[in-house]
């Protein structure tokens, strides 16, 4: 288990060991009345059946609903934050998000890579991080399993699976209705929900929540002449005052039909529109090394700008003049359209000793945009982009429960998908005669392809203690992609540079993997649990999607490889103190192979996607849960991660790095990032919260909740750029919540984020700057103070 494993598999089996005496020594409640309060078990489908989370041997983490309720988290990128070692964002644009886990992610700037962490979504496996623009409404649980998950959960998850469940629908009628206003983004949501049975075998439950919101970055553009074309006047402020501003109206219909004690049948349908004033409205530019006023083009000033990550910007519009007769310009005015549908159909069929289950999934999510990406108001810099993604997934499995030592799991798995991408991009308004508008070209991709998955797992009690699981997964993977440039730009060198118009560039991406697993599991009681495992992971390789095709580009380089990951991880759950305690402790080591990397360049304009050549995380992570009192629970995570690259010769330098053969230094246009941390790896995190529910009022129920979570620092940008350094920061989320007894409701104050912590998750050249100083972070929300309102029946 290399130098970290081992010292800390001592010390978890010694702290099993003292803890398995205290059980025997130490009498039933004697840190409280045996007959008082006790921790509500947790039951998880980490191995796709439900299990305790004591009992599960799987390094996996559960938000619950009063959790998601308590900390204002409605979307998964404030779920990231409750989570330890865990960080989401939206990306704008390519996959349209960061999500990270023990340090191990996936850009968001190719619209052909799938991300390392997989989004479950009421067992519907997505590995497009466009998802994340998902509202996150009427959850009953999330569930974060962390390292590498090949065995149960489809495809593409080497660095973990965010699993979503919704709420099922009820035997008795039921409903609730919250209102709230969020006071830094003057937000206003409702959401709410009804259930109940329709027939003695039919029950349902319909969900939904619509929010709207002016933003918490406020823009100053204003009209301005453009410097390249004088007699043309930027609308600058059209993007609007604020940003990100815009609605979310989701929907969730949830239908179960049990007509025998041994079928069910469970069909949801969830349907979400997003709009926001441009796809990259949370973005900031800033400046480093103590510049103090941007400029574009390397002279020109950019009023209004500054050089602060203060959510202050200068980001203007597109003149209407260089957007006529442009695909989806809008006008000129920036914005975010994202509609998708998520349908799943579950069946589950009891035999004497074991259940077969069906679940077809259906994901449709198309997302439109019009970004201007100089980020200043002479907007002369900007794209539109539409996104089509079309998703068909088929698993059936069968899960035995014989009454002797040996039981199995298995199963297939299937996904078919489509996905036409366009994009136009203007730079510096070239006006375009063979398009008959100021577009560089008109690229268009039809990517599609086909997994095919078997998997399998057998169980063997080898002793009534102790467990041996054994499974692995074959796949076979394949992606087909064509992608044509029309009307190429003949009055620009960059339109010159390009694939030439009407060639279609095809590609095709094959690949056929195992990835095997095994765990070794000791329960000597009921409520102890010691395993150590060995896993691997798997995400398939594919082809380029970038928004700018090259005449360079062949069918060969513009694929990349698999990513794949292999290690092992040992791990201690317990309750303890009459089941008023519980906590687990978990090291691992994992060794990753051709990480998929994805680099900018703001000279070029352009992206960059390889292979990593390998990467190594190690660490110690642990969690905890305190009943201290019947009113009072404490909380707490912490985690130590240590993630290099074990070699990265060949990385792509930053703009303005000092070129030489000594370390740091750029050498031919490559640099060795060998030893370096991976992106978004913090080496320290860790939190701590409290639950404190006294009985101030008579018949009136109070709930006072706190949570402190630190990061230390950790790099955001792709090419190691010095103004990717995230420095290390505090969230602090509490609240309080006053209602009666009989909960039919209660209002509350909710604060998130109270230390107004405004850290960034990517971070990338400022396009068009011409200044090697110039950044543009992508951030997380700040500080949120909403007031809410529930009402219930």
């Amino acid at each position: 288990m290399g130098r970290l494993a081992v010292p800390v598999l001592c010390g978890t089996v010694s702290l099993f060991a003292v803890t398995s005496a205290m059980a025997q020594t130490d009498p039933a409640g004697a840190s409280g009345s045996g007959d008082g309060a006790q921790l509500e078990e947790i039951i998880v489908t980490a191995r796709k059946r439900e299990e305790s989370l004591q009992r599960v041997p799987v390094a996996v983490s559960v938000v619950s609903a009063e959790q998601l309720k308590n900390n204002l988290a409605s979307d998964l990128a404030k779920i990231g934050e409750l989570a330890p070692q865990v960080s989401m964002s939206q990306g704008g644009s390519g996959t349209g998000a960061i999500i990270t886990v023990r340090g191990v992610s996936s850009a968001s700037n190719d619209a052909g890579l799938d991300q390392s962490v997989a989004i479950e979504v009421d067992d519907v496996p997505i590995s497009r991080g466009q998802v994340i623009s998902a509202a996150i409404f009427d959850v009953q649980q999330v569930q974060v399993l962390q390292g590498p998950q090949a065995l149960f959960f489809g495809k593409n998850s080497p660095a973990g699976v965010v699993s979503l469940r919704s709420v099922d629908p009820t035997d008795r009628y039921e409903g609730y209705l919250t209102a709230g206003y969020e006071f830094r983004a003057d937000q206003r949501f409702l959401e709410g929900a009804v259930s109940g049975p329709l027939t003695d075998t039919l029950k349902a439950r319909l969900a939904f929540r619509a929010s709207k919101q002016d933003g918490w970055i406020r823009n100053v553009a204003q009209p301005i002449q453009d410097f390249l074309n004088p007699a043309v006047t930027d609308p600058g402020a059209t993007m609007g005052e604020r940003g990100p501003a815009g609605h979310d109206y989701s929907g969730r219909l949830t239908l179960l039909w049990t007509p025998t004690a041994d079928f069910d049948a469970k069909f949801k349908l969830m349907m979400n529109s997003q709009t926001r004033n441009a796809g990259n409205a949370m973005t900031e530019p800033f400046c480093i090394n103590g510049q103090t006023q941007p400029v574009l083009a390397g002279v020109v000033p950019l009023p209004g700008a500054d050089c602060k990550k203060d959510m202050v910007k200068s980001h203007g519009a597109v003149a209407p003049e260089f957007a006529a007769n442009f695909p989806y310009a809008n006008g000129g005015e920036p914005y975010f359209r994202s509609k998708f549908s998520l349908a799943a159909l579950t069946f589950n069929k009891k035999l004497d000793r074991l259940t077969l289950t069906s679940t077809t999934g259906y994901y449709n999510q198309t997302v439109q945009q019009m970004n201007v990406s100089d980020w200043s108001p002479y907007a002369s810099i900007w794209a539109a982009s539409k996104e089509s993604y079309r998703l068909v997934t088929q698993e059936v499995r069968v899960d035995t429960d014989f009454d002797g030592p040996v039981n199995f799991m298995g199963g297939a798995y299937y996904e078919h998908f489509v996905r036409p991408f366009f994009n136009a991009p203007d730079l510096f308004h070239v006006f375009n005669p063979a398009a008959g508008n100021y577009t560089l070209t008109n690229m268009s991709s039809n990517s599609r392809g086909e997994y095919y998955s078997a998997f399998g797992q057998v169980r063997w009690n080898i002793v009534p203690t102790l467990e041996l699981a054994a499974g692995a997964r074959w796949a076979h993977d394949e992606k087909r992609s064509a992608i044509v440039n029309a009307a190429n730009n003949p009055n620009s060198a960059t339109g010159r540079a390009l694939l030439p118009s009407g060639q279609v560039l095809r590609s095709k991406f094959s690949d056929n993997d195992i990835s095997p697993e095994v765990t070794l599991s000791w329960r000597p009681e009921a409520n102890r649990t010691l395993y150590a495992a060995y896993k691997t992971g798997y995400k398939a390789g594919g082809i380029s999607n970038q928004y700018l095709v090259f005449a360079n580009a062949t069918p060969d380089n513009v694929k990349f490889k698999p990513e794949k990951a292999r290690g092992f991880e040992v791990g201690y759950k317990a309750t303890t103190l009459d089941r008023r305690l519980r906590y687990d402790l978990v090291a691992y080591r994992y060794n990753y192979k051709d990480l998929q990397v994805v680099s900018y360049n703001a000279e070029t304009i352009s992206f960059t996607i390889g292979n990593a050549a390998s990467a190594r995380i190690e660490g110690v992570q642990g969690s905890g849960e305190w009943l201290a009192t019947d009113d009072l629970t404490l909380r707490g995570n912490f985690g130590y991660n240590r993630a290099r690259y074990r070699s990265y010769p060949g990385a792509q330098c930053y703009v303005g790095q000092p070129t030489g053969t000594a370390p740091g230094q750029c050498n031919g246009g490559r640099q060795d990032l060998t030893g370096k941390y991976l992106l978004r790896a913090p080496k320290f995190t860790y939190s701590f919260g409290a639950d404190y529910k006294p009985q101030l009022l008579a018949d009136w129920d109070t709930t006072f909740t706190a949570q402190a979570s630190h990061s230390s620092s950790y790099q955001a940008a792709t090419d190691y750029a010095p103004g990717g350094h995230q420095k290390a920061y505090w969230l602090l989320n509490a609240g309080a919540r006053l209602g009666p007894q009989e909960g039919n409701w209660d209002v509350a104050l909710i604060g998130r984020n109270l230390t107004n912590s405004y850290y960034m998750l990517n971070t990338i050249g400022w396009s068009g700057s011409g200044n090697p100083n110039q950044y543009v972070g992508f951030f997380n929300r700040p500080r949120e103070v909403a007031l809410q309102a529930t009402v219930r029946w």
